[in-house]
């Protein structure tokens, strides 16, 4: 079987993703309930993020393919996608940095806390998600500069 799904036999990697995305989520909901709230809402958190990153993906491949159906697109459209994924994992680096932070205030805030090993989850969590978005990004940046030259698809500014 082939077509737009891929191949039989081999695992869509994103829908597995957007499915473990969904399993921790639902592990940080049982954690929230059963031992601490405040990491188990941030697991939550990453979970939810890890799921919406994928979903994300999804999206934009399925966007593609219909860009493809219909033509590419404009060259600005292609690089303003290419940005988008590449500032997506810039915000995914800059909120894993979120989780030890906020470790270090409840445990300044309260002495007697000890010090958890749990904002590691979410932290590498995020951090693999932010390298992997800016990886594919400037993969597709590269191809794209390279089929199309360095100055494909930039915006000039509109003088007056």
């Amino acid at each position: 079987m082939s077509g737009r799904h891929g191949k039989k036999g081999r695992p869509n990697t994103v829908l597995i993703a957007i499915i473990s995305g969904v399993a921790i989520a639902a592990f940080g909901l049982v954690i929230a309930f059963a031992a601490d709230a405040f990491w188990g809402a941030m697991i939550g958190l990453a979970g939810v993020a890890l799921t919406g990153a994928a979903a994300r993906i999804r999206t934009d491949r399925r966007n593609r393919a219909a860009e493809t159906a219909h033509g590419p697109g404009s060259l600005i459209q292609q690089r303003m996608r290419i940005n988008r994924s590449r500032n997506s994992g810039l915000q995914f680096l800059a909120a894993s940095a979120l989780f030890p932070a906020l470790e270090v205030i409840l445990v300044s805030i309260n002495p007697d806390r000890p010090l958890r090993l749990s904002a590691i989850f979410p932290t590498v969590l995020f951090v693999t998600i932010g390298i992997t978005q800016l990886v594919l990004a400037a993969k597709e940046r590269k191809n794209f500069e390279n089929e199309f030259g360095r100055e494909a698809g930039k915006q000039q500014a509109v003088e007056h």
